[in-house]
């Protein structure tokens, strides 16, 4: 197939942007800004900018790191070495699919949206619904046309016309004035809110959707690499700029709500009810059940993409249907056990993940190739990670070692920062010393370039 005229990719993007945003935007998108506004009060604008800080931005360059990379995040990892590269990006996908995200997404959308609808929380009603969720999910996941005609063309215009009319109609009927920020809140709204966004750990998806936005593009005639770099930002740039409007909106629907609210989804369920009467329970239940059938079916191709990447003999189809039976499995074992054993590992993967992009982005800018640069700051990042693990785990290593609680960012479970800047100035000298010149912007990708094949996203 030969290039498509640059002219014409911004259907593509545009579309591809729209698929990106769906995966992102899952039932945990959608009733946190909510529950910020409300709770954060007065103090709504610095705690919503701190929010959109880490929630929006921090995503968006996870997405340019892998566009920039051009071959996902094994390439990324593995230039702190071969080893930890393969098994860093096999724990990133099994923590933020099969045991977590994708048995998260259906397990929410029943719990949320519908058990209210159904009159029921029995364990046959979760596995009826699980089992109707996941078919579907398989289903569009490997239907002709894939993943990009059934989110970026269909479900993702369906979740925003929605929310759009949530959101529009929800203004001009709650029209409260906002209360006294709580005590999270009062005293650093944007720190709090900064926090809070680096917090939903959304870098995590952007590094595993990445190479699933540069294969769609190249499977719909994008194949000049810088081309493909390219049209991979503004994807990006389309997907993050919905999150950040649609954030915005939900956050005045709970500036706008009378009454305290400690949970999300209770809060938009009485808006969605406040503003459409009767009718309002089966919005919200549908805009819960498309955020999360969307985010689900993203996962799932994405995880069968890359795991087929790495065994050969097993392709994408086996591997959907791997996940998609995992994921049921794992969404009727409760909620609470998914986030019990997937939190803790998030919160160990995460701080090296935030460090792999900002390098990524930084080798791109510098004319010298980041070497030890890699190598060692995230190994500090991994370090430091362990005292978030240990807490995730109901441990407080501060109790055996009291100095660990002076670390700065400590309570605010990012004590990785400094030490981990410190490293990488450090290394940054011994590079540049080295003088060996950098890598070619996706230069790891060109032999993928030509052979994006539509099977391995159905894109």
């Amino acid at each position: 197939m030969t290039d498509k005229s640059s002219r014409s990719d911004g259907p593509t993007i545009i579309v591809v942007g729209l698929m990106l945003f769906a995966m992102f935007f899952g039932a945990g998108n959608l009733i946190f800004p909510p529950l910020l506004g409300v709770e954060a009060g007065t103090a709504y604008a610095p705690a919503m900018a701190g929010f959109l800080s880490t929630a929006v931005l921090l995503p968006a360059l996870a997405v340019i790191a892998v566009s920039v990379s051009g071959n996902g995040i094994v390439d990324i990892a593995s230039r702190a070495g071969k080893i930890f590269g393969l098994v860093f990006s096999i724990a990133v996908y099994l923590s933020i699919g099969a045991l977590y995200a994708i048995p998260r997404t259906a397990n929410v959308a029943f719990e949320t949206g519908v058990a209210g609808l159904a009159g029921t929380t029995s364990a046959w009603a979760l596995f009826a619904f699980t089992a109707a969720f996941f078919a579907v999910s398989l289903w569009l996941s490997l239907r002709k046309g894939g993943i990009v005609d059934s989110l970026g063309r269909w479900l993702t215009p369906a979740l925003l016309v929605l929310i759009v009319a949530l959101v529009v109609v929800g203004s001009m009927v709650l029209t409260g004035e906002p209360g006294a920020p709580t005590e999270k809140w009062a005293d650093a709204p944007y720190a709090a809110g900064f926090l809070e966004g680096y917090l939903t750990m959304d870098s995590l998806a952007a590094l595993v959707f990445g190479i699933v936005v540069i294969d769609s593009l190249r499977s719909r005639g994008i194949r000049d690499q810088r081309r493909v770099v390219t049209s991979s930002i503004l994807a990006g740039v389309v997907a993050v700029i919905l999150l950040g409007v649609v954030y915005l909106g939900l956050g005045r629907l709970g500036r706008g709500i009378e009454g305290e609210y400690t949970n999300g989804a209770l809060l938009l369920s009485d808006a969605a009810n406040q503003s459409f009467g009767a009718a309002g329970a089966w919005l919200f239940a549908l805009i819960v059940l498309l955020a999360c059938l969307t985010t689900a079916v993203g996962l799932i191709t994405s995880t069968a993409a890359f795991f087929s990447s790495l065994t050969p003999r097993i392709g994408f189809r086996a591997w959907a249907v791997v996940f998609t039976l995992a994921g049921l499995l794992m969404s009727n074992l409760g909620l609470e056990t998914i986030i019990g054993i997937a939190i803790p590992l998030n919160v160990f993967l995460y701080p090296m993940a935030v460090a792999l992009v900002f390098l990524t982005l930084l080798q791109a800018a510098l004319p010298f190739k980041l070497t030890w640069s890699y190598r060692i700051p995230v190994g500090v990042a991994a370090v430091f990670a362990l005292l978030d693990l240990a807490r995730a785990l109901g441990f407080e290593p501060s109790e055996t070692m009291p100095i660990l609680g002076d670390l700065p960012l400590y309570e605010q479970s990012l004590s990785w920062v400094i030490p981990t800047a410190i490293a990488l100035v450090a290394c940054l000298v011994v590079d540049a010393r080295a003088g060996e010149p950098a890598p070619e912007p996706g230069a790891a990708a060109a032999d993928r370039a030509g052979t994006a094949k539509a099977s391995s996203v159905h894109a």
